[in-house]
C-alpha cells in the first residue's frame, strides 16, 4: 500500500510542472458554465421550470457537476496504457512487484487531488460571476452519500479506462473504442445535460448501469433533486460495478498478458 501512496504523492507533485494544463481545466469549467448560462437562459425564457429544474437550480447543477468532472482525470489512462503496450514500455509494469491497475489508480487519484484544489476556485468564481444562488440539500444524509459516491465513481472510471487500455493487448489500434467511449461517457454521466430530462424508459435502464452515479447522482444529491434513499441505492450499484470491474480487469489482464508474452 505504501508504494501506491508514494505514486499518488509523486503525481500530485508532478502536476505543479503542468500548470498550463491546470489553467486550461479551470478555463474549461468556466467555459461550460458560460455555455450553460447562455443556453439555459434562452431555454428558460418565459418558463419557470423545465423537468423539475428552475434556472437557478440548473445553474447550480452545472457548477457542481463541472466541479466534479474537472478533477476526473482518468481518460488519459486509456491513451497511456495503449501507447505503452504498443511501444513496448508497458513491460516494466510486468516486471516490478506492483499491480498495474492499482498503479494507474494511484496516478489518477494523485492528479485528481491536485486538480480538486483549483476546481474549488473555479466553482467559486463561476458562482460569483454568473450570480448563481446555489441550491444545496438540507439533508445531511444526502450530502454524505454524495461525498462518498464521488471517490468510488472516480475509482470506477479509472478501472473502466484501464480496461479500455488493456484491450490493446488484443487489438493493436483501439482509437475507435477510446473516442466512442469519450462521447458516450460525457452523455451518460450527466456532464452535458441533467439525466432527469431524459425519457423515463432510458432513466430506468440507466439505474442498473454505473455511469449516472459518477457525476449526475452526486450532483443531484447535493442540489436536493433526489433523496438519500435513491442515493444509497446508487451507492450500492456503483460499488458493485467498481468491484466487478476491478475483478474483470485482473482476469482479462492476466489472460491477455500471457498471450502478449507468448506463454
Amino acid at each position: 500500500m505504501k508504494k501506491y501512496l508514494a505514486v499518488a504523492k509523486i503525481l500530485f507533485k508532478a502536476q505543479i510542472v503542468y500548470r498550463f494544463d491546470v489553467a486550461m481545466t479551470a478555463l474549461a469549467t468556466i467555459g461550460v458554465m458560460l455555455f450553460a448560462w447562455i443556453l439555459w437562459g434562452a431555454a428558460f425564457s418565459g418558463r419557470e421550470a423545465i423537468g423539475g429544474y428552475t434556472f437557478q437550480t440548473m445553474l447550480s447543477y452545472y457548477v457542481i457537476s463541472s466541479f466534479i468532472s474537472s478533477f476526473e482525470k482518468s481518460n488519459g489512462i486509456c491513451f497511456e496504457v495503449s501507447e505503452r503496450i504498443r511501444g513496448g514500455t508497458f513491460s516494466k509494469y510486468m516486471a516490478i512487484p506492483a499491480n498495474p491497475q492499482l498503479h494507474f489508480l494511484s496516478q489518477s487519484l494523485g492528479a485528481s487531488a491536485y486538480y480538486a484544489m483549483f476546481s474549488v476556485i473555479s466553482a467559486v468564481f463561476c458562482t460569483l460571476v454568473f450570480g448563481v444562488k446555489l441550491s444545496i440539500s438540507a439533508d445531511p444524509a444526502a450530502i454524505l452519500c454524495a461525498f462518498t459516491m464521488v471517490p468510488i465513481g472516480l475509482v470506477f472510471m479509472v478501472c473502466f479506462r484501464f480496461f479500455i487500455g488493456i484491450l490493446t493487448f488484443k487489438f493493436q489500434d483501439i482509437g475507435f473504442f477510446i473516442f466512442v467511449q469519450m462521447g458516450l461517457i460525457s452523455f451518460l454521466t450527466g456532464t452535458i445535460v441533467p439525466l432527469a430530462l431524459l425519457p423515463e424508459t432510458i432513466l430506468y435502464i440507466m439505474r442498473f448501469l454505473p455511469f449516472a452515479y459518477v457525476i449526475y447522482t452526486p450532483t443531484a444529491l447535493i442540489t436536493g433533486q433526489i433523496n438519500a434513499v435513491d442515493g444509497l441505492v446508487g451507492l450500492l450499484v456503483l460499488s458493485g460495478w467498481m468491484t466487478t470491474m476491478m475483478l474483470i480487469n485482473q482476469a482479462v489482464y492476466n489472460r491477455l498478458r500471457m498471450r502478449f508474452d507468448g506463454v
